[in-house]
């Protein structure tokens, strides 16, 4: 049985953060998804149900995540992501150390988010009950 690890969950929670912008485009072509054999609509989902999570909670938190994963503008290439890090500090006059706090919060609802909108099945249950019923 293969299981996904938490690491790897996050890691791909991650890179459809960064891929926001790009899979938001493709979410409606029904050829690109006949093509690559995936939904970009599921992650899609899954960061806007996230990004309406922390509107309601925290707008800061909010505006962090849009900032540092470039959901409404491309991240600059020429910056590290460490190095935005620190501007987002000083502009938010938070401490780095709570950024980094808030990038795991991110990480996490847009997770759950993704195990809600059936996107990711963390422990295999779904495939498992799959097989039985068919």
């Amino acid at each position: 049985m293969s299981r996904i690890t938490v690491p790897r969950l996050r890691a791909e929670a991650k890179k459809q953060l960064l891929c926001y912008r790009k899979n938001k485009t493709r979410a409606g072509r029904a050829e690109y998804q006949r093509s690559h054999g995936t939904d970009p609509s599921g992650w899609v989902r899954a960061v806007d149900e996230a990004r309406a999570y922390f509107h309601a909670t925290d707008l800061t938190k909010e505006r962090f995540m849009v900032r540092l994963f470039g959901l409404e503008t491309p991240l600059p290439r020429s910056r590290s992501t460490r190095e935005r890090m620190m501007k987002l500090a000083m502009e938010l006059c938070v401490s780095e150390s709570t950024l980094y706090k808030w990038r795991e919060d991110v990480l996490e609802i847009v997770l759950y988010a993704a195990i809600d909108a059936g996107v990711v099945s963390p422990f295999g249950l779904r495939g498992e009950a799959e097989k039985a019923s068919g």
